[in-house]
C-alpha cells in the first residue's frame, strides 16, 4: 500500500465537508485526522466525525498532513487554498473554487506556481456520475451520429435560494453561481467551451424579495456546430438534482441523461453496435436514501448529504492524482471555464439578452 496521507479540513460549514470525510473513510490508506474554522460549531463537527479541532495554522504546520479540503465561505477559498499550497499540501476545493471570476484566475496562478507533484481539484462531481461518463464515451464512439443540438436543465430546491450559502456578499450571483454551476461544468466536461451566451437571468417580485439573489435563468450556450440551451431555476420541489437533466439530439437518435437517481436513455434509428433499434434503458441509482437527511445538521444551515454516490468516484479520483499523478478527474482550468460563463450570463442580462463572449472581459 502506499504511504498513508493524512488530510485535514479548512472549513467545515458546508454540507459537502461531511460527504467527503465519510467519502475517504472507505478508501484504504487515508486518514481524515483534523480540522479547522473559527465557526462555534467546530467542536459539534469533529466530535461527530471523530476528528482533531484545531486552527488553520496548526493543520498548515503539521507535516504529516498532506491534503487539504477547502470548505470554507467562498471569499476565503482561493486564500486557503494558495496557503495550503504554500505549505506543500494537495488541495480539494469545494466548488465554485471562490466567489468571482478574479478568484478563480487566482486559483489557476496559483496551482501554476504549485510545486511538482501537488494536486488542485476543484469540487465538481456531477460530472462523475456513472450516467454521464457513460453518456460521454457514447456520444465520443457516435452512437447517435452527429449531435445537432443540447437541452439540459438545473435546479436547486424551493427556499435554497434563502440561504446564507447563496447570498454570501463577496459572490459575484446567488442560485445561478453557486449551484447552476453544477450543470454548467458537466456541460463543459462533455462538450467543451461555448464561444458566446445570450442569457436572461430573472428574479420575478412574485417568487422572492430583496432578501435573495436570482431565482431563475435561460440560457443559449453558442457554439460553432451545435445549438445549446440551459435553464435553471431554484424553486424546485423534487429532490436535489432530480429534475436536472441532460437532454442530446443526434443525427442518428438521442439520449437523455438524469444525474440523481443516474439514469441513461439511448434512442438509435437503427442497430448501432451493442444497441438494438429503438430506446435502451440504463439506472444506476435511486432514492432510497434520500439524496438529503432529514435530521437536524448543527453545522450547517443546509440538510446533510445522505447519497454521495458521486462523492466516492470524485475522492478516489483527488487521492489516485495525490499517488500516481493520474489526471485530475475536476481541473481548476474548466471551474475557471465555469465562472467565466457564468459572468458572461450575468453581463448578458445587464444588456437584455446580448450575445457575450464568453473570454471577454
Amino acid at each position: 500500500m502506499s504511504e498513508t496521507i493524512r488530510v485535514g479540513l479548512l472549513g467545515i460549514t458546508h454540507p459537502h465537508a461531511s460527504a467527503r470525510v465519510r467519502a475517504l473513510w472507505e478508501i484504504d490508506g487515508v486518514e481524515v485526522v483534523a480540522a479547522a474554522d473559527d465557526d462555534s460549531r467546530l467542536k459539534y463537527f469533529t466530535d461527530k466525525y471523530d476528528l482533531e479541532p484545531r486552527t488553520i495554522d496548526e493543520i498548515l504546520d503539521d507535516d504529516e498532513i498532506t491534503a487539504i479540503m477547502v470548505h470554507s465561505k467562498s471569499k476565503d477559498m482561493v486564500p486557503h487554498t494558495i496557503r495550503a499550497l504554500e505549505a506543500g499540501k494537495s488541495v480539494v476545493v469545494e466548488k465554485p473554487g471562490g466567489g468571482t471570476v478574479a478568484d478563480l484566475q487566482k486559483l489557476r496562478e496559483a496551482e501554476l506556481a504549485a510545486a511538482d507533484g501537488l494536486v488542485v481539484q476543484v469540487g465538481y462531481n456531477v460530472r462523475l456520475a456513472e450516467s454521464v461518463t457513460r453518456a460521454k464515451k457514447l456520444l465520443d464512439e457516435g452512437v447517435i451520429g452527429d449531435v445537432v443540438s443540447v437541452s439540459a436543465r438545473g435546479a436547486a430546491l424551493v427556499g435554497e435560494h434563502l440561504t446564507q450559502h447563496l447570498n454570501q456578499p463577496a459572490d459575484m450571483g446567488g442560485v445561478l453561481w453557486i449551484l447552476g454551476c453544477h450543470m454548467l461544468d458537466t456541460l463543459v466536461s462533455v462538450f467543451g467551451t461555448p464561444e458566446s451566451v445570450n442569457a436572461r437571468v430573472h428574479k420575478p417580485a412574485k417568487l422572492s424579495g430583496d432578501d435573495s439573489r436570482e431565482d431563475s435563468a435561460a440560457v443559449l450556450l453558442n457554439y460553432p456546430d451545435l445549438s445549446m440551451t440551459f435553464n435553471f431555476d431554484g424553486h424546485d420541489n423534487l429532490e436535489w438534482f432530480e429534475s436536472s437533466n441532460i437532454t442530446v439530439y443526434g443525427t442518428h437518435g438521442m439520449m437523455e441523461v438524469g444525474i440523481l437517481p443516474q439514469r441513461l436513455r439511448v434512442y438509435v434509428d437503427a442497430d448501432r453496435g451493442s444497441f438494438a433499434r429503438g430506446w435502451t434503458d440504463w439506472t444506476q441509482s435511486h432514492f432510497t436514501p434520500p439524496f438529503a437527511r432529514t435530521e437536524v445538521n448543527k453545522f450547517s444551515e443546509l440538510p446533510e448529504l445522505e447519497n454521495i454516490s458521486n462523492f466516492h468516484t470524485e475522492m478516489r479520483g483527488w487521492i489516485d492524482s495525490i499517488r500516481s499523478a493520474a489526471p485530475i478527474v475536476s481541473p481548476v482550468d474548466d471551474a475557471l471555464t465555469v465562472a467565466r460563463i457564468v459572468d458572461a450570463c450575468y453581463r448578458s442580462e445587464q444588456a437584455r439578452g446580448a450575445e457575450i463572449a464568453v473570454d471577454a472581459h
